[in-house]
């Protein structure tokens, strides 16, 4: 039997209040997330380990953070106070939390960072980045014979790329961070192009300890 047509208009009155009242708390609930949104500290461009953060480094974003160990705005101040550094390679847009950053100085008295230049045979097939821990050795190159020494374990801070119009055709460079017995070895291995560079690992930060092959 049809349904009476006072009935029929009783229950499209009652879907059509459901529908807004769902339509309003929906929008409610939507309102309080946005509301939730705080404002945080994300990396503005790459940062290698071991960088001093500074402004150029640091940008605002509104993100919900609930639950989430970031790094307010309002203490930004704290930040840039020139004594806090990447710990590990920071992508840009990264959020900044405290896993990311150290107020310890990644050189301190036991370290030191030197750059040796890439050399096509002496470096891995892999393309080397910030944060990767590599080993450095005394490579024996043309009819010397002698054998490869170990001198040191080192971090990869920075990748200089180069350019074909720069000295000793654009091979590129490392910044390596090394323990200071071992700099003036690493020095003289990279001066006289005899540095190879094996890969150990990657991602690491600064406060991973270096050994000396010697």
């Amino acid at each position: 039997m049809a349904e009476p047509p006072r009935q029929r208009r009783t229950g499209l009155a009652a879907l059509a209040v459901a529908l807004i009242v769902g339509g309003a708390l929906a929008a409610g609930l939507l309102a309080v997330r946005m509301d939730a949104r705080q404002p945080v500290l994300a990396a503005a461009t790459d940062i290698a380990p071991g960088t001093l953060i500074t402004q150029e480094h640091v940008r605002e974003v509104s993100v919900a953070s609930e639950g989430l160990r970031l790094i307010p705005a309002d203490l930004a101040s704290q930040i840039l106070d020139g004594d806090t550094y990447a710990r590990v390679q920071i992508r840009q847009d990264s959020l900044f939390d405290e896993n990311v950053l150290t107020k310890e100085e990644p050189i301190g008295s036991d370290r030191a960072i030197v750059s040796v230049p890439l050399t096509p045979e002496l470096t891995p097939r892999e393309e080397l980045r910030s944060g990767d821990l590599v080993k450095v050795f005394s490579v024996s190159r043309g009819d010397t014979g002698g054998p490869s020494i170990e001198i040191s374990e080192a971090l990869v801070l920075d990748v200089h790329a180069g350019g074909e119009d720069e000295l000793g055709g654009g091979g590129g460079s490392l910044s390596l961070l090394v323990p200071r017995a071992a700099a003036a070895d690493v020095v003289n291995a990279s001066g006289s192009d005899s540095a190879g560079l094996a890969l150990i690992q990657r991602g690491l930060g600064t406060n991973v300890e270096l050994r000396t092959g010697r």
